[in-house]
């Protein structure tokens, strides 16, 4: 039997489908934040891009193809403590994304600023061939989409309500030039002060003889003596220089270690290298 004459997939009867697309998308979806992922140093061996960044956005609406809720896993507690494993799946239209970024098609890896539940989420997946070409042409993309777990990524997006969960990762962090020094300071121990100053210990290196600190209490000052009470290291401050790190947060749970698991582990591997394992030889 053949099909009906009377449609011919036509520019026209696409763009009426298109149009109307887009029409039910803005009546019905919600307006999201759209952050594409700028990549700074991938690792060929791994296939990621541990220092990603995000440092642009754009407003576009977006229907929430999960009408019941969040999908995945949801929430339960593992042997790594309480995880949240929320999915959800979004509809954005071909055209609109188009005209509201310079990019051709959304991309696995980029985030999604969710303002409903004030959460970000990461696109796992992009599927651009549902619905089916409808009258011989493809409208939308399907986005996959899993709550994003903050690892490192830089965001400066000037969104402040988006910055904001990076900026609540930071702490500050003091490097000091130190002279006359007398021992050898210890990953994550505590240092105080001849003020009376406390801090804890994030970096050392003893060439260069910067010393750096975060978790500071009290006021850090030049021409003071800085002592190690572990490794009763001691040394005069010679200048102050402000910074900021991005580490686990301090509690005051005496078994709390994610400090210095994430120090010792920073200074183990070096993964700013393609090969940081065989030396070369891969």
């Amino acid at each position: 039997m053949a099909t009906n004459s009377y449609f011919h997939h036509r520019p026209s009867e696409q763009n009426l489908i298109e149009d109307l697309t887009i029409e039910s998308i803005k009546i019905h979806g919600k307006d999201m934040i759209y952050l594409p992922r700028t990549v700074n140093n991938k690792d060929d061996l791994f296939g990621e891009d541990t220092i990603s960044s995000f440092e642009d956005s754009f407003f576009i609406e977006m229907y929430i193809a999960s009408v019941d809720g969040f999908g995945g896993d949801g929430d339960f507690i593992s042997k790594f403590g309480l995880e949240i494993r929320d999915t959800v799946e979004l509809i954005v239209a071909k055209k609109r994304f188009q005209y509201e970024s310079d990019m051709d098609r959304p991309r696995e890896g980029d985030l999604i600023y969710l303002p409903l539940t004030r959460g970000l989420f990461e696109i796992k997946f992009v599927e651009h061939e549902n619905p089916f070409y409808q009258v011989g042409k493809l409208y939308t993309y399907k986005l996959s989409c899993e709550l994003f777990q903050y690892s490192q990524e830089d965001i400066d997006t000037d969104q402040s309500v988006i910055d904001g969960i990076e900026d609540s990762k930071k702490e500050f962090a003091y490097d000091l030039e130190l002279t006359s020094v007398n021992g050898t300071f210890k990953l994550a121990e505590t240092v105080t002060f001849t003020n009376g100053a406390k801090a804890t210990v994030s970096a050392w290196d003893s060439s260069s003889k910067i010393l750096r600190l975060h978790d500071v209490s009290g006021t850090i000052e030049s021409v003071t003596t800085v002592i190690g009470d572990s490794s009763l290291a001691t040394a005069l401050v010679s200048t102050v220089t402000e910074t900021t790190i991005h580490i686990a947060g301090v509690t005051s749970d005496a078994f709390d270690k994610n400090d210095e698991l994430q120090i010792e582990g920073n200074s183990i591997f070096d993964f700013t290298d393609i090969d940081p394992f065989s030396e070369g030889g891969y």
